[in-house]
C-alpha cells in the first residue's frame, strides 16, 4: 500500500502555532535524509513562547512529536523535531 508523504512542516506549524503568543515568528524548515525516509525539522519561534510549546515537563513538545511520530509511521517514514531558540 503506498502512502502519500505528510507535510510535516505544515502540521508541526498547525500544531504549534495556535500555543505562541508571537505567531509571527514562528520558522519550521525541514531537511530529507536517506532518500527522502527521514526528515529533520526544525523550528524557531519567539522566546517568550519557549513555555507554552514546552510545556509542563515537556509534555506539550513530547505531544507535538508523538503526532508527528505517528503520522511518519503511516507513510513508513520517520520524522524529528528540534527546537531551536
Amino acid at each position: 500500500m503506498s502512502h502519500s508523504k505528510p507535510d510535516y512542516r505544515q502540521l508541526a506549524a498547525f500544531l504549534i502555532q495556535p500555543l505562541l503568543d508571537f505567531p509571527e515568528q514562528l520558522t519550521v524548515s525541514s531537511e530529507l535524509t536517506l532518500g527522502g525516509k527521514k526528515t529533520w525539522l526544525r523550528v524557531a519561534f519567539a522566546t517568550a513562547d519557549k513555555g507554552r510549546v514546552f510545556g509542563r515537563g515537556g509534555r506539550t513538545i513530547q505531544a507535538i512529536r508523538i503526532v508527528l511520530e505517528c503520522s511518519a509511521q503511516v507513510a513508513e517514514q520517520e520524522v524529528y523535531l528540534e527546537v531551536f531558540e
